[in-house]
């Protein structure tokens, strides 16, 4: 054999060395990233898990507080603040989200979200108005979405308000479809600390912020006006076409 081909063939092997070894660093890498991503996610669970269970002991705490304890009151709502800035954390409300439709009635749920409220506030409690004539109202939805934008909203709703002060919700229609209304008498905080693009949560931004991607990928809106002393509303707005029967 001479020199050439020898030369040849240890250049192939070479190369067949080097490529082996780029093949098992790009599996290890591989593997590493795959380890990584799980770790992640897991700790965004956890945090996840954290962010709620630190909610509602503060709702409860909210509701003691509204007896006339001040330190109370601000510490009910540093713990919601640290429970909102968990979930800014581990969220992006600007994410595209996947829906899964189905024929959804409102007002059953809606009952479940007035309840799951009202337990976490406690002794502390609202004057519920709910219209009479939600109990015909069927949407084509996903479920687990409007859940989520619905307690997000009258969460918000609650921890605006005091004890026996009403929260009023109600339906309607709009020149773009239909609307479910929530309206409160509590502290109207202003408008900015209902942000739906800021980085700062200030305790109710985010869990809204979440809420409208929700709708705005249900191709509908929620929209917040807030008057200082005056009270808040909330408009849950769905396209036309997803609204089944009222």
């Amino acid at each position: 054999m001479g020199a050439l081909p020898v030369f040849v063939s240890g250049l192939c092997l070479l190369m067949v060395a080097a490529w082996t070894v780029e093949r098992r660093r790009a599996a290890d890498s591989a593997r590493a990233l795959t380890a990584a991503r799980a770790a992640h996610q897991d700790a965004v669970r956890l945090l996840r898990l954290t962010a709620g269970d630190l909610r509602a002991p503060a709702l409860a705490l909210k509701s003691h507080a509204e007896q006339g304890d001040a330190a109370l009151l601000a510490l009910s709502r540093r713990l919601l603040d640290l429970a909102e800035w968990l979930l800014d954390q581990t969220e992006q409300p600007d994410a595209p989200r996947q829906l899964t439709d189905e024929t959804l009635q409102v007002a059953p749920l809606l009952d479940f979200v007035v309840a799951q409220v009202s337990g976490q506030l406690g002794p502390g409690q609202r004057a519920w108005h709910i219209a009479g004539d939600l109990a015909g109202v069927v949407l084509r939805a996903d479920r687990r979405a409007v859940h989520q934008v619905l307690l997000r909203v009258v969460s918000a709703a609650a921890l605006a308000t005091r004890d026996k002060d009403w929260i009023d919700i109600h339906a309607g229609t709009r020149d773009q479809g239909w609307a479910l209304v929530v309206e409160d008498e509590g502290t109207g905080l202003p408008v900015e600390q209902f942000s739906i693009k800021g980085t700062e949560s200030r305790g109710l931004g985010v869990g809204l912020a979440l809420a409208r991607s929700l709708m705005l990928a249900h191709g509908g809106s929620l929209t917040i006006e807030s008057a200082p002393q005056v009270g808040t509303r909330a408009v849950i707005q769905f396209p036309r076409e997803r609204l089944v029967a009222v």
